[in-house]
């Protein structure tokens, strides 16, 4: 099993959010299915290295709506699972050693979830201590075997979950006007 793992927030929520595939050659196989259903899918040539280097939310959520819908359709039919914790917010902004500790504690309630032991890859910070901390609040936990950060842009698994991290955002602030989370609601799971 491998666990990607990425967070978003707004002013109102933190989301910490983890899709549960059953090895890295199924993630591969799905993102390979992914790329082939966008074949016939019309993008300006000036756009699409951009969209196709990394299939990012923030591009997929308003001007490619197509493709964010043929993502989480993949998703769905690759039976993978998904696991989110959310943190309701005090106040709009909190301070970054807060969110650092609010990544972990949401992190923690999707690991405790897992049903069996796997490896598990998170969006990259950039900020080794931080990376650090989270390697090390989970390295004794007997359901994780390996942790580690990668690079969205080369980990496929982590475009993935970036997009179902912004779709659970939307749905739980109530802004989810293209019904995203109708696609992957029967696999995801609030914890």
């Amino acid at each position: 099993m491998v666990l990607f793992v990425d967070e978003t927030e707004n002013l109102k929520y933190f989301i910490v959010a983890g899709l549960i595939v059953d090895n890295q050659a199924s993630m591969e196989l799905a993102y390979k299915t992914f790329k082939k259903s966008l074949s016939g899918f019309n993008i300006p040539p000036k756009y699409k290295s951009k969209v196709f280097t990394e299939f990012k939310s923030t591009l997929l959520d308003r001007d490619y709506k197509k493709i964010k819908i043929s993502l989480l359709m993949t998703v769905r039919n690759a039976s993978f699972l998904i696991l989110y914790s959310i943190y309701e917010k005090v106040s709009p902004r909190i301070d970054q050693l807060t969110k650092e500790k609010i990544y972990i504690q949401n992190l923690s309630h999707i690991i405790e979830n897992l049903k069996e032991t796997g490896d598990i890859v998170f969006d990259g910070f950039g900020k080794a201590d931080f990376e650090k901390d989270i390697m090390d609040a989970f390295k004794d936990d007997p359901r994780v075997l390996s942790i580690r950060p990668a690079d969205s842009q080369t980990e496929h698994g982590l475009q993935f979950v970036d997009n179902i991290c912004s779709t659970v955002r939307l749905h739980k602030s109530e802004m989810d006007m293209d019904n995203y989370f109708d696609i992957i609601r029967d696999i995801a799971k609030e914890v």
